[in-house]
Protein backbone atom coordinates (compact mmCIF):
# COMPACT_ATOMS: atom_id res chain seq x y z
CA UNK A 1 0.00 0.00 0.00
CA UNK A 2 1.22 3.42 -0.79
CA UNK A 3 0.47 6.28 1.50
CA UNK A 4 -2.15 8.57 0.04
CA UNK A 5 -1.28 12.19 -0.32
CA UNK A 6 -3.71 14.62 1.11
CA UNK A 7 -4.12 18.10 -0.14
CA UNK A 8 -4.86 20.81 2.32
CA UNK A 9 -8.24 22.38 1.68
CA UNK A 10 -8.41 25.91 0.32
CA UNK A 11 -8.60 28.51 3.05
CA UNK A 12 -12.17 29.38 3.87
CA UNK A 13 -13.74 32.07 5.90
CA UNK A 14 -15.24 31.00 9.15
CA UNK A 15 -18.99 30.79 8.84
CA UNK A 16 -20.76 33.91 10.05
CA UNK A 17 -17.77 36.17 9.56
CA UNK A 18 -18.47 39.08 7.28
CA UNK A 19 -15.90 40.76 5.16
CA UNK A 20 -14.85 43.95 6.89
CA UNK A 21 -15.83 46.99 4.86
CA UNK A 22 -13.64 50.05 5.17
CA UNK A 23 -15.95 52.76 6.46
CA UNK A 24 -13.61 55.69 5.83
CA UNK A 25 -14.46 56.16 2.11
CA UNK A 26 -18.17 55.81 2.84
CA UNK A 27 -18.02 58.35 5.66
CA UNK A 28 -16.07 60.71 3.39
CA UNK A 29 -18.71 60.48 0.63
CA UNK A 30 -21.59 61.01 3.08
CA UNK A 31 -19.74 63.98 4.61
CA UNK A 32 -19.27 65.38 1.11
CA UNK A 33 -23.04 65.03 0.54
CA UNK A 34 -23.72 67.01 3.75
CA UNK A 35 -21.35 69.77 2.62
CA UNK A 36 -23.06 69.98 -0.77
CA UNK A 37 -26.37 70.40 1.06
CA UNK A 38 -24.94 73.46 2.81
CA UNK A 39 -23.74 72.14 6.18
CA UNK A 40 -20.44 73.56 7.42
CA UNK A 41 -20.01 72.42 11.05
CA UNK A 42 -17.46 69.58 10.95
CA UNK A 43 -18.60 68.03 14.25
CA UNK A 44 -22.22 67.99 13.09
CA UNK A 45 -21.24 66.53 9.72
CA UNK A 46 -19.16 63.79 11.36
CA UNK A 47 -21.96 62.91 13.76
CA UNK A 48 -24.65 62.83 11.06
CA UNK A 49 -22.43 60.83 8.70
CA UNK A 50 -21.71 58.24 11.38
CA UNK A 51 -25.42 57.98 12.25
CA UNK A 52 -26.29 57.45 8.58
CA UNK A 53 -23.64 54.74 8.23
CA UNK A 54 -24.87 52.92 11.34
CA UNK A 55 -28.48 53.04 10.11
CA UNK A 56 -27.38 51.76 6.69
CA UNK A 57 -25.54 48.86 8.35
CA UNK A 58 -28.72 47.94 10.23
CA UNK A 59 -30.72 48.02 7.00
CA UNK A 60 -28.43 46.01 4.75
CA UNK A 61 -26.68 43.64 7.16
CA UNK A 62 -23.83 42.00 5.29
CA UNK A 63 -23.45 43.87 2.06
CA UNK A 64 -20.94 45.20 -0.37
CA UNK A 65 -19.36 48.60 0.05
CA UNK A 66 -21.45 49.92 -2.85
CA UNK A 67 -24.72 48.89 -1.20
CA UNK A 68 -23.62 50.35 2.11
CA UNK A 69 -22.66 53.63 0.43
CA UNK A 70 -25.99 53.81 -1.42
CA UNK A 71 -28.00 53.16 1.75
CA UNK A 72 -25.89 55.67 3.71
CA UNK A 73 -26.54 58.38 1.13
CA UNK A 74 -30.25 57.53 1.04
CA UNK A 75 -30.36 57.85 4.82
CA UNK A 76 -28.55 61.21 4.65
CA UNK A 77 -31.06 62.47 2.08
CA UNK A 78 -33.97 61.23 4.20
CA UNK A 79 -32.61 62.98 7.31
CA UNK A 80 -31.98 66.22 5.43
CA UNK A 81 -35.47 66.19 3.91
CA UNK A 82 -37.04 65.42 7.28
CA UNK A 83 -35.15 68.27 9.00
CA UNK A 84 -36.05 70.70 6.19
CA UNK A 85 -39.72 69.69 6.25
CA UNK A 86 -39.85 70.18 10.03
CA UNK A 87 -38.20 73.58 9.80
CA UNK A 88 -40.54 74.71 7.02
CA UNK A 89 -43.62 73.32 8.73
CA UNK A 90 -44.46 71.06 5.80
CA UNK A 91 -46.86 68.24 6.59
CA UNK A 92 -45.89 64.66 5.72
CA UNK A 93 -46.94 64.07 2.13
CA UNK A 94 -46.26 61.90 -0.88
CA UNK A 95 -46.01 65.06 -3.00
CA UNK A 96 -42.28 65.84 -3.41
CA UNK A 97 -42.83 69.29 -4.97
CA UNK A 98 -43.10 71.44 -1.80
CA UNK A 99 -40.01 69.85 -0.32
CA UNK A 100 -38.09 70.22 -3.59
CA UNK A 101 -39.08 73.89 -3.71
CA UNK A 102 -37.88 74.39 -0.12
CA UNK A 103 -34.60 72.64 -0.93
CA UNK A 104 -34.08 74.87 -3.98
CA UNK A 105 -34.86 77.99 -1.96
CA UNK A 106 -32.39 76.92 0.72
CA UNK A 107 -29.64 76.32 -1.82
CA UNK A 108 -30.33 79.59 -3.63
CA UNK A 109 -30.16 81.69 -0.48
CA UNK A 110 -26.68 83.27 -0.41
CA UNK A 111 -24.66 83.13 2.79
CA UNK A 112 -26.98 80.69 4.50
CA UNK A 113 -25.76 77.62 6.36
CA UNK A 114 -27.98 74.56 6.59
CA UNK A 115 -26.51 73.78 10.02
CA UNK A 116 -29.49 75.53 11.61
CA UNK A 117 -31.78 72.74 10.35
CA UNK A 118 -30.29 70.47 12.98
CA UNK A 119 -29.77 73.08 15.72
CA UNK A 120 -33.45 73.39 16.71
CA UNK A 121 -33.01 76.95 17.95
CA UNK A 122 -34.27 80.39 16.98
CA UNK A 123 -32.48 80.29 13.61
CA UNK A 124 -34.43 77.15 12.72
CA UNK A 125 -37.69 78.90 13.55
CA UNK A 126 -36.72 81.92 11.42
CA UNK A 127 -35.83 79.74 8.44
CA UNK A 128 -39.38 79.53 7.14
CA UNK A 129 -39.77 83.33 7.08
CA UNK A 130 -36.40 83.75 5.39
CA UNK A 131 -37.02 81.21 2.68
CA UNK A 132 -40.65 82.10 2.02
CA UNK A 133 -39.63 84.91 -0.33
CA UNK A 134 -37.37 82.55 -2.29
CA UNK A 135 -39.93 79.79 -2.77
CA UNK A 136 -41.00 79.48 -6.39
CA UNK A 137 -44.55 80.43 -7.24
CA UNK A 138 -46.25 78.30 -9.83
CA UNK A 139 -48.96 80.81 -10.76
CA UNK A 140 -49.05 84.59 -10.97
CA UNK A 141 -51.20 86.34 -8.40
CA UNK A 142 -54.80 86.79 -9.41
CA UNK A 143 -55.85 90.17 -10.73
CA UNK A 144 -59.39 91.12 -11.74
CA UNK A 145 -59.82 91.96 -15.40
CA UNK A 146 -62.86 93.53 -17.03
CA UNK A 147 -64.02 91.30 -19.80
CA UNK A 148 -66.59 92.35 -22.37
CA UNK A 149 -69.08 89.69 -23.38
CA UNK A 150 -68.34 88.44 -26.87
CA UNK A 151 -70.73 86.70 -29.21
CA UNK A 152 -69.45 83.31 -30.29
CA UNK A 153 -69.41 82.83 -34.04
CA UNK A 154 -68.96 79.36 -35.33
CA UNK A 155 -67.35 80.05 -38.70
CA UNK A 156 -66.85 76.36 -39.36
CA UNK A 157 -70.58 75.78 -39.70
CA UNK A 158 -71.35 78.86 -41.89
CA UNK A 159 -71.13 76.95 -45.15
CA UNK A 160 -73.74 74.37 -44.06
CA UNK A 161 -76.32 76.93 -42.81
CA UNK A 162 -77.77 77.70 -46.29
Amino acid sequence: MTPSTTQSPAPTRPSGAAEAIDAAPILARVAQYWRVQGLSDDALIASLSDDCLQQARRLVGRASAEQLLRRSLEEAQRRFDHALANAMGLPPSNDPHPLAAARAALMLTPGFSADCLFAHDEATRQLKDRLQACLPRNTPPESPIDMKPALLRFWLFQSTAR
